[in-house]
């Protein structure tokens, strides 16, 4: 790879690492194009996007992307790049691409996830896998939601409980003089 394609391809990392909330670290020696397609496709679908990425060129970038931050977490972070690598990076949300990608392992044990950085913390594989178990954003929306909407619905039923109390009452009340004559 020539000088120039190398500094566009490390500026391109280090536009990633710093837009991305949480980024993910996998080895993907073993899978076939069409699983890492697949799992490419997976990611996108949740907002997220994965990049095989050369070792040397992603430790620069995680060097230059995270200067302000702890020098240790990032050093680790830096030393998961060894191996054949592919970053996950998602702007939005840091569960659902944990979720995809620990799926994915599970189904396809070539995959082996090496670790992650969300926060500015490192993440060994037991804090990604902690992370996938986590409820996503659309779940702990839907979650908000009900709790919103639950006190709302309880007034309407209370509120709609003696009118279908009392057309109750009058039903029985004209069955049973029906049945009188």
């Amino acid at each position: 790879m020539e000088k120039a394609k190398k500094i566009q391809e490390v500026d391109s990392l280090v536009e990633a690492f710093n837009s991305s909330i949480v980024a993910l670290c996998a080895d993907y020696r073993g899978l076939t194009v069409e699983q890492i397609t697949n799992l490419r496709s997976g990611l996108k679908e949740q907002g997220a996007f994965g990049k095989v990425v050369k070792n040397t060129l992603a430790k620069i970038s995680v060097d230059k992307a995270h200067a302000e931050g702890d020098a240790d977490e990032v050093q680790k972070f830096a030393s998961l790049f060894q191996g054949p690598s592919l970053v996950v990076f998602s702007k939005d949300d840091p569960v659902a691409p944990a979720k995809v990608l620990a799926k994915f392992a599970k189904e396809h044990e070539e995959l082996e996830i090496k670790g992650g950085f969300f926060e500015g913390k490192f993440l060994d594989v037991d804090g990604v896998k902690n992370l996938s178990s986590m409820p996503s954003r659309d779940e702990l929306y839907s979650k908000l939601l009900n709790v919103i909407s639950a006190p709302a619905t309880k007034v309407v039923q209370l509120l709609q409980a003696p009118g279908t109390q009392f057309a109750r009452l009058l039903g029985a009340y004209q069955a049973k003089l029906e049945d009188e004559g």
